[in-house]
């Protein structure tokens, strides 16, 4: 997937759902096992494994998979599940294929979660143009830095980035040389230019940044990696700042950004998306073992009707954008 979180907890159960879909379209009494004495129908089976958490995943998985198909599958072309599919594949190596049988996934179901996920990814970004007005613009200006050089050093030790503070703030110390040997960035990569739409640095080490004045050294800023839950300690030389335009349109490519990755990642917002989508499908529980697969979603819609008529008003005119947004 792309930098934004989850989506969609289902999906990962998507190879499960298959079984379901197979049980909806054979008939009830078909036998799946027989024995002395004893026949095990797809009934029976239906019945055994409907009220197990796994298969509420895989039915709201098969419904997801089936809504955003209908609606959004024009928006996603094969050649983009496969490169995302080939992509994972190499990383993974030749561990690949026993990693997918662990998960209980084969080649044809992965690409088919892959393929759920796009659909639903696109959707929330189309909803989130829906979002690019003036307001939201201007929102975000206040809060935006411009560009902002500094000299960055990533230590992975907490006693070895302690001891290079004091180094580099001790007297006629040069920062520079010292960010290029002890720095544990790959190339030894030490100087950056960013601003607050950039996703390069961590965070707090932007904002550090941004907070001193030119030549500032900051104190050891420890962030915990997302992807290796390890920590790593960063030390930011600010060396030079942007004066911020008073225009907030100087900066709208980037405050655009910032504004579309707020909406993206946001688990309510993408929920309110799902909502509207289901809706519009006129999806009806028909089973009460799966009554609250879509109660999520439910709370989400009625958290705020406001976002989620923004959120429904995308999936009819999911590439119109805003006057702000065209300008």
């Amino acid at each position: 997937m792309k930098r934004r979180g989850k989506i969609i907890t289902g999906l990962v159960t998507l190879f499960s759902a298959v079984t379901l879909a197979a049980c909806s379209s054979t008939n009830k009494d078909t036998d799946l096992i027989t024995m002395k004495g004893d026949t095990i129908t797809v009934s029976d089976f239906y019945n055994e494994i409907k009220n197990t958490s796994s298969a509420k995943q895989s039915m709201l998985s098969l419904v997801l998979t089936r809504v955003f198909e209908d609606q959004y599958g024009d928006k996603v072309s094969d050649d983009k599940v496969t490169e995302s599919y080939n992509k994972t594949a190499s990383s993974y190596g030749s561990s690949f294929s026993s990693a997918l049988a662990a998960a209980g996934l084969t080649e044809e179901s992965y690409k088919q979660q892959i393929r759920t996920t796009m659909l639903v990814e696109y959707a929330v970004e189309q909803a989130a143009k829906k979002e690019l007005t003036d307001e939201n613009y201007k929102s975000a200006y206040e809060n935006y830095h411009p560009e902002t050089t500094a000299q960055v050093i990533k230590l992975d030790d907490e006693e070895a980035a302690n001891s290079t503070l004091s180094e580099v703030k001790a007297d006629g110390a040069d920062f520079a040389a010292i960010a290029k040997e002890k720095t544990t960035e790959a190339d030894s990569k030490y100087e950056y230019t960013f601003d607050s739409a950039d996703t390069t640095l961590p965070t707090d080490v932007m904002n550090a940044a941004f907070e001193l004045d030119e030549g500032g050294i900051s104190e050891v800023i420890s962030v915990v990696d997302p992807s290796t839950y390890s920590t790593n300690y960063y030390i930011v030389k600010t060396t030079k700042k942007t004066e911020k335009d008073s225009d907030w349109k100087t900066y709208k490519k980037s405050l655009k950004k910032i504004i579309m990755a707020q909406y993206e990642n946001d688990t309510n917002f993408q929920n309110q998306v799902i909502a509207a989508a289901l809706e519009k499908a006129n999806v009806k529980i028909k089973d009460d073992a799966f009554a609250d697969i879509l109660s999520e979603y439910a709370s989400s819609s009625s958290s705020s009707s406001a976002d989620s008529t923004t959120a429904a008003d995308s999936t009819t005119a999911a590439d119109t954008t805003t006057e702000a947004e065209s300008e």
